[in-house]
This record gives structure tokens, sequence and C-alpha cells, in this order.
């Protein structure tokens, strides 16, 4: 699929200036109109954070973590991570673990395109710059070791 550039501006600065120099591509798969879908993803919980925020749905590159590596050259470190199965995210993820939960919730194409990987439950949506999602997503399940039941 052919995307204008002005459509890069509707991302977060990381993933549209990466766009832009040719860092990265949207893969031809990329899908910007599509069906809502139910999703689940890990996201942080603990006793100090007992609720679900936008930073739970930020990229790898956003968060910046150094415990976290990734490859600024590969578009699926600019998106955020979902699965449409819940036992696949098991099986893949070992979710949930301590200081992390499982949220299921809902994507929408107004909230930005999704690549839905072949073969596997695996989706990567890049979020449009102002979109917060987290209100359409509650936590499921929680570690015990999250000292919360």
């Amino acid at each position: 699929m052919e995307i204008d550039k002005m459509y890069y501006k509707r991302f977060p600065t990381v993933l549209r200036d990466a766009l832009l120099d040719g860092r990265v591509a949207f893969p031809k798969s990329l899908r910007v109109q599509y069906e809502d879908k139910q999703v689940y993803r890990g996201v942080r919980y603990n006793q100090k954070k007992t609720y679900i925020d936008k930073t739970d749905f930020y990229s790898h590159v956003e968060r910046n973590n150094p415990s976290i590596p990734y490859d600024p050259t590969q578009i699926t470190s600019y998106g955020c991570s979902c699965f449409m199965d819940l036992e696949e995210m098991h099986m893949i993820t070992k979710f949930p673990t301590k200081n992390k939960a499982i949220a299921k919730g809902i994507i929408r194409q107004q909230y930005g395109p999704c690549d839905i990987s072949e073969g596997n439950s695996h989706v990567n949506i890049f979020l449009y710059v102002d979109v917060d999602i987290s209100k359409e997503f509650e936590v499921i399940e929680k570690c015990e070791k999250n000292g919360l039941n």
C-alpha cells in the first residue's frame, strides 16, 4: 500500500522521524482500515501502579528502556505489541509476571494502522500521536508476585 508522507505526521515524533528519514518503512501488510479487534497486552502492574495508562501502550523506542533491547531499524520496535489469542500470548510472553499483568481491550482503526502477523495472532498497532487507548483496556490477569490478588 502506498502511503502519502503527510500521513506520517499523524504518528509520535520517534516513528514519524524514522519513517521520514527512511530508517524504517511500514510493511506491505499494514492495515489502515480494519474491523475492531479484541486483543491482549502486557501492562505494568504492581502495588504502586494498579491502573492502566497511556504509557502502557508506548513502543520500545518511545520507552527507551536500556534493559529492553530493541532495533531502531525495525518497524516492530515502533509498534504497540498485542495478541488476539490469550493462550498464545501466555505461551510466547510468559505473562503475567512480576510487575506485569495482562489487559484485554479493543483496538480500532481510528487509533492507528495495524499489522497482523501471518501464522499467529500477534498484532502491532502503530498508534497515532494523540491517541490514548488505555480506557479501552482492563486488567484480566495479575501475577501473585505483584502483591495483589
